[in-house]
């Protein structure tokens, strides 16, 4: 399961970094169903210089979260007592970054989407029309993604968390590591 979430957390990281990378190339995937206030998303649309610098900032915070999940996921060992608290840190603080998004506690959200959606929230009748698209797909696309992802950080965090509690019945001693053989290749002649 730790592998799982945390593999799904590289996907995630990856998809996002690549929609951002396309976006600061001068690209355009999903760039208008992106739920923004209207002067984020013109400027969005327009590639002006702040949205472009704000773009390359999201492929490096891309390219964290994927060695992040790969660290996760125990692609890589060990880990001093610093790094492994930073990586558990980061792990959960961006998980309840993009679960807090998901709810809508930050904006949009499937809360707040659904306020939209069903008359409890109004917005300026010039804006009506396009907050109720953005809030469709913030409510089928970017909602659930956010809680996915976010939930996937959290799910790797703890059982990577887990993994190096020496009290923890998942963890391996020592001995044990010392001692157990090397896996041989199939078909291997002995």
């Amino acid at each position: 399961m730790r592998t799982a979430a945390a593999r799904t957390a590289l996907v995630c990281a990856f998809a996002y970094g690549a929609m951002k990378l396309d976006w600061a190339l001068g690209g355009a995937f999903l760039m208008r169903q992106t739920p923004l206030p209207p002067d984020a998303r013109g400027a969005l649309l327009a590639h002006t210089t702040g949205s472009v610098v704000q773009d390359w900032g999201s492929v490096a915070l891309a390219l964290v979260g994927m060695a992040a999940a790969l660290h996760l996921s125990g692609r890589f060992r060990p880990h001093g007592k610093v790094r492994r608290g930073m990586l558990l840190v980061g792990s959960w603080a961006g998980c309840a970054f993009m679960v807090a998004r998901a709810a809508g506690l930050l904006g949009y959200g499937f809360v707040n989407d659904l306020r939209l959606l069903t008359g409890l929230h109004s917005v300026p009748a010039a804006y009506a029309d396009l907050a109720r698209f953005q809030a469709r797909w913030d409510l089928l696309l970017w909602s659930p993604y956010w809680l996915l992802f976010g939930t996937c950080w959290a799910v790797a965090a703890r059982h990577y968390r887990r993994q190096g509690d020496p009290s923890h019945p998942s963890h391996p001693s020592p001995r044990a590591m010392r001692s157990t053989p090397a896996p041989r290749a199939s078909g291997s002649a002995e």
